[in-house]
């Protein structure tokens, strides 16, 4: 599906995959602040969803490492799209 989205769209795309170990994964999970999700979805479901660098096929993502801080994926999401050369807008 996001295969064809990416063929079908005539603008600039891009896709990123935040690359997060399973065991950060469940450290992150846990700080939610919803507690009645945290009861619904349980760390056996994010084992049984988690597919360790799950890419799609022919290099469509760009990964961000698990040790990029905000800033940093930021950062790489502008430069990668072109965004970083667009002149902010004032409002």
């Amino acid at each position: 599906m996001l295969q064809e989205l990416m063929r079908a769209y005539r603008g600039v795309s891009r896709c990123y995959y935040l690359h997060v170990p399973y065991t950060e994964t469940l450290l992150r999970y846990a700080t939610k602040p919803d507690a009645g999700y945290l009861k619904h979805v349980t760390a056996d479901h994010l084992r049984d969803w988690y597919r360790e660098k799950d890419l799609l096929p022919d290099g469509l993502e760009s990964v961000i490492d698990a040790a990029s801080t905000l800033d940093d994926a930021i950062q790489q999401i502008l430069r990668e799209s072109g965004l970083d050369q667009v002149l902010p807008i004032d409002r």
